[in-house]
């Protein structure tokens, strides 16, 4: 019995190792089948099956998929679409407005004019950087052309809107630079940022006092007026071209950028507060002890407002939601535009600048902390695209601010001599008060070039006095129309000192114009040739996204982008 068990038992092992090995057979005859399969699948010009190496590299494939080929046609036909969609795009923007509001968006009108004053500019930007050279500068001389031409004449309620749209640039960029600011540097350099940031500007200042006293014969006070006025250095050209050395590595081991951008708020601050003092007691509107108080008051209520803001907009918005960026972004950018709207409604203009540096700041230095460096850029990011869009708006209105028209030969020479004398005074204070530092000389001297550029404080601020003299000669005149005579009985104002206070405002304008003129250009051009030569550059780029690759791709550039350029 247990033989015949035995037996029946074999008789099925021996049926069942055929069925395994035919298993094994088709197992092994069925991998080459599947790779075959998908060699014929390879071979199908379509996108879902590119794997084969001859017709990924063959001619047909480049050409039939344009986007990643380099077949010339296909080349063409891609940039032909863009020149397309760039003249499509602007002609279907001007015929909305020119449906909505009419007459001021025609040819001649004040909407007309300033879009074609913004696009010019975002035309001469990436032009300039052809020629290697920033920017900036191609949409300065773009208004510059315009509004000398005749084809910018902003009239009417738009001269307001004009005001608006620089002070939102200024927001932009002012909020970037302090996303930008490196903390720890900060700490290190305080003491040089506070030095640089009051010896340069008030010794700058009271050597054009000086020198406009003897050479164009103004008054003491309106001297120290103008002096105040020129002594004032330009974020708005000073930020972007420091940043754009920043994103490349060049100081970024002693944190050069850091240090100009953070004393050029401060510089700001202490020129247009002094202006205002003096201003206040030349045209005594206001007490002067409010306004020698002004200055002081705009300092603590830009830090304090700047602190807070940080933090709120730091704790506010949780982070890994899928619209943290953006709520970020609206409270950073949202928050500066209040302050520095805010401070003029209130009549601390100098506060608002401060704020909103602060702000951009407190609120980055927490999200490094406690979120890591991704979160911090991700902001810094936003900006920098939302300044690839005010940057033509913002210099190309400054350009416009230069009228030849209004320049007198004579004006411009002893003009040129004050300002070159208050500059060389500038710029030998400033080698000396960032002695004895961490600094080496190379690096003094670039903080020497960086340091005087000109434009957004002189574009603002040089036709004030000129407005205010207008109207005091305009009341007066209108007296004299009821009264034959005008008594100077401390209240009035006999009309040759009107005249006089006219020729003073304006010689002040027409100088504040030189300086953008002079400075503005050169400054941006030293420092774009200047940095790569005398700054040291760091070991490597700073990450700020990763691909879907794993890999991390780096910051570029303003003039980088515009040039499609990326940074190694």
């Amino acid at each position: 019995m247990e033989q015949q068990d035995d037996i029946e038992l074999t008789d099925e092992l021996s049926q069942l190792t055929p069925v395994k090995m035919n298993l094994a057979v088709s197992k092994s005859t069925e991998e080459p089948a599947r790779q075959a399969t998908a060699h014929d699948t390879s071979n199908r010009p379509n996108a879902e099956s590119l794997q084969g190496s001859s017709f990924r590299n063959s001619t047909f494939r480049k050409c039939l998929f344009p986007s990643s080929s380099t077949c010339p046609e296909s080349e063409w036909r891609i940039k032909a679409q863009h020149a397309i969609l760039l003249i499509i795009l602007p002609l279907l923007i001007w015929g909305i407005f020119y449906a909505a509001i009419g007459e001021d968006a025609a040819p001649g009108g004040n909407v007309f004019a300033m879009g074609l004053l913004f696009g010019a500019a975002a035309f001469a930007g990436p032009i300039a950087a052809l020629a290697r050279l920033p920017p900036l500068l191609g949409m300065l001389l773009m208004g510059i052309f315009l509004r000398n031409i005749g084809f910018f004449n902003i009239t009417g309620g738009f001269i307001q809107l004009v005001g608006v749209l620089r002070r939102m640039a200024m927001v932009v960029i002012l909020t970037k630079g302090g996303l930008g600011l490196d903390g720890s540097a900060l700490r290190r350099l305080s003491f040089v940022v506070l030095r640089l940031a009051l010896f340069p500007c008030l010794s700058e200042a009271a050597t054009i006092c000086i020198a406009s006293h003897f050479l164009l014969g103004f008054p003491w006070l309106w001297g120290a007026l103008m002096g105040f006025i020129l002594g004032a250095v330009s974020p708005a050209v000073v930020v972007p071209s420091l940043l754009n050395l920043k994103e490349k590595g060049y100081g970024e081991d002693k944190g050069i950028s850091t240090l100009v951008i953070a004393a050029s708020s401060i510089d700001d601050i202490v020129a247009i507060s002094a202006f205002g003092v003096v201003l206040g007691i030349i045209f005594s509107e206001g007490s002067i002890t409010e306004k020698v108080l002004q200055g002081p008051l705009e300092v603590l209520i830009g830090l304090t407002f700047g602190i807070v803001w940080g933090f709120l907009s730091a704790a506010a918005v949780p982070k890994g939601e899928s619209n943290t960026v953006m709520y970020r972004s609206m409270l950073v950018g949202g928050g500066g535009l209040f302050a520095v709207f805010g401070s003029q409604a209130v009549g601390y203009d100098g506060a608002g600048p401060l704020a909103c540096i602060t702000s951009a700041f407190v609120s980055s230095c927490c999200w490094k902390r406690y979120e890591g460096m991704e979160a911090a850029n991700s902001i810094t990011n936003t900006f920098s695209v939302l300044w690839l869009i005010f940057q033509p708006i913002l210099f190309g209105l400054i350009g416009t601010e230069v009228n030849f028209a209004e320049l007198q030969s004579e004006t411009l020479i002893r003009g040129f001599g004050v300002l070159f004398i208050g500059l060389t005074v500038r710029v030998c204070v400033c080698l000396l008060v960032t002695q004895g530092g961490i600094l080496s000389m190379k690096e003094i001297l670039f903080v020497a070039i960086a340091w005087f550029p000109k434009a957004t404080v002189q574009a603002a601020f040089g036709p004030v006095a000129l407005d205010i003299s207008r109207k005091k000669t305009m009341e007066a005149s209108a007296l004299l129309v009821t009264n034959s005579t005008l008594v100077d009985d401390g209240g009035a104002v006999d009309m040759n000192d009107g005249e006089d206070i006219l020729g003073l405002a304006s010689k002040i304008l027409t100088i504040a114009v030189l300086s953008i003129l002079m400075t503005a250009p050169l400054g941006a051009v030293g420092i774009a040739l200047s940095g790569p030569r005398l700054l040291t550059k760091s070991s490597g780029a700073v990450p700020v996204e990763s691909t879907s690759q794993g890999k991390s791709s780096y910051r570029v550039s303003i003039q980088e982008r515009e040039t499609n350029e990326s940074v190694p």
